[in-house]
């Protein structure tokens, strides 16, 4: 096939030799890869890192002071829900009894009418 245009040696002097000046030739062309870090802005970073850090526990105390009043409310109004139902059973209770009343004195009448109906029955006969 045929030897090498350009053996290893060559190759690893061309390697050397663009590795040494590319740095160079970048700058010339304003050509920056990795522009160096600003401390300015470092720091600025920081600031507002802390800044967010503040506003987010801030945020966590009042959700947690809400969740208190929220719980406290819906304690209330789990106590007055009690009491309704209590006086809503205490009237069932009041009105069961009423009827209990009716029954035994409708069951009375009916007793008494039929006692009454009976001789008449029989003398009929």
């Amino acid at each position: 096939m045929g030897e090498p245009l350009v053996d290893q040696n060559q190759l690893e002097q061309i390697g050397n030799y663009v590795k040494s000046n590319m740095g160079q030739w970048m700058r010339e062309q304003n050509i920056y890869p990795f522009p160096p870090p600003e401390p300015r802005l470092d720091r600025e970073i920081l600031e507002r890192i802390v800044t967010v850090e503040q506003q987010l526990k801030f945020q966590n105390e009042k959700l947690e002071m809400m969740m208190g009043s929220m719980d406290k409310r819906f304690e209330t109004m789990q106590e007055s829900m009690d009491k309704r139902f209590e006086s809503v059973d205490k009237r069932f209770e009041a009105v069961d009894k009423r009827f209990n009343r009716l029954y035994t004195f409708l069951t009375g009448i009916f007793l008494t009418m039929l006692a009454g109906f009976i001789p008449l029955i029989i003398k009929s006969m």
